[in-house]
């Protein structure tokens, strides 16, 4: 699942993106925090277009949500503001709504057809790190810091349903690929697993001492978690599973994202990504901490920064062609001794030069020096 060629070029694009710096600056005036941080990224739909949420240095203030698309990625959008810190963004899966939660647990969910945003005041009752909207559109799903997770109904515009876990607070949600079973994330280092859609409780897996911080299933029945104690784990998607370590960071692993292909990257809350594979892992140090990842396709990863706004990470792929195996020399014939032609045997005859030819067309050919790496 992680296996990947060696040939993988890992850049990172440092310099911040100019709107971000032009927002970053108006932040800089009102709040004197001098950075616009990226809190969360999602894909709108299956298009071009990306949405992204935002905070600054004051919780409790003004913050917005910002649209933005893959082809020209340096110019973000305001669609609309919550009234605090905004930190989860999600989009359907048609792509027609948006829906967002803040540091004080108000609900935002925005029309793009009309435009009109809808504020639910405290709807998910404190602050949220983790949100996603269902695979079918009728549900926001979230978990805040009391423990609670909850579905609410968007059409009927009020919780559905809820389940109550160990009262940590849940860090992180994912939903498996039959989207039977959601893994809830928490800061007392478990996954809690909950039957989809009633949110009825399965189990729970220990997967360390310290805080869980993300969850997500790698396409199959394992999921994949980040913790604080620096390693992400594996482990199978079934209550009291043990969890392996599938590589080791540097500081908590906050960020977890797969692409399409099922290639996993990893952020730390000081900026490092890892890109674990089936023979190690790559790794990549961006300026400042990394608290959102989202790829499109499989070339291509937004990070949503704690001080230089969105950056982006790109795979490039060369070609590198076999190495020939050495020629193997042809065995050679006894040859028949030459008559002396009047020379003595002491001092040899002169070789002629039809049969210096004959000797060399029968030695080896060279050996080919090893073809050259081609970038495309």
């Amino acid at each position: 699942m992680y296996q990947r060629s060696k040939s993988i070029c890992l850049a990172l694009v440092l310099a911040m993106l100019p709107s971000s710096q032009l927002l970053a600056e108006e932040n800089e005036s009102e709040s004197g925090s001098g950075s616009l941080w990226i809190t969360s990224i999602d894909r709108v739909g299956t298009s071009d277009e990306f949405v992204a949420a935002s905070a600054n240095g004051l919780l409790l203030r003004e913050a917005d949500v910002f649209s933005f698309n893959a082809n020209n990625p340096n110019e973000l959008t305001k669609l609309y503001s919550h009234p605090a810190a905004v930190w989860c963004v999600a989009s359907s899966s048609s792509g027609d709504r948006i829906a967002s939660v803040d540091y004080r647990g108000n609900l935002m969910i925005y029309e793009k057809a009309s435009r009109v945003t809808n504020l639910h005041e405290k709807a998910l009752e404190r602050w949220c790190q983790a949100m996603l909207i269902s695979p079918d559109d009728r549900f926001v799903i979230a978990g805040n810091e009391a423990g609670k997770v909850m579905a609410w109904d968007i059409s009927a515009n009020q919780i559905s349903k809820s389940a109550e876990l160990d009262g940590h607070a849940v860090t992180g949600l994912a939903l498996s690929p039959d989207q039977t079973q959601l893994a809830a994330s928490d800061g007392g280092g478990h996954v809690h697993l909950l039957k989809w859609p009633e949110l009825e409780p399965i189990g729970k897996i220990e997967v360390s001492e310290e805080s869980a911080w993300c969850v997500a299933y790698d396409y199959s029945s394992y999921l994949l978690v980040g913790s604080s104690d620096r390693h992400l784990y594996r482990s199978e998607a079934k209550p009291d599973a043990k969890a392996e370590v599938l590589a080791k960071g540097t500081d908590w692993i906050t960020e977890l994202a797969i692409s399409p292909s099922g290639q996993v990257a990893a952020a730390e809350v000081g900026g490092r990504l890892h890109f674990p594979t089936g023979g190690g892992s790559e790794s990549m140090q961006a300026e400042s901490g990394v608290w959102a990842l989202c790829w499109n396709g499989d070339a291509q990863l937004f990070a949503g920064t704690r001080k230089n706004g969105i950056l982006i990470a790109g795979q490039s792929w060369k070609w590198t062609e076999p190495q020939p195996a050495p020629a193997e020399p042809e065995p050679k014939a006894d040859a028949e001794k030459p008559e002396s032609n009047g020379d003595s045997e002491e001092t040899g005859g002169a070789e002629s030069e039809g049969d210096k030819s004959k000797d060399e067309a029968e030695e080896p050919a060279a050996e080919p020096e090893a073809a050259s790496e081609n970038q495309p």
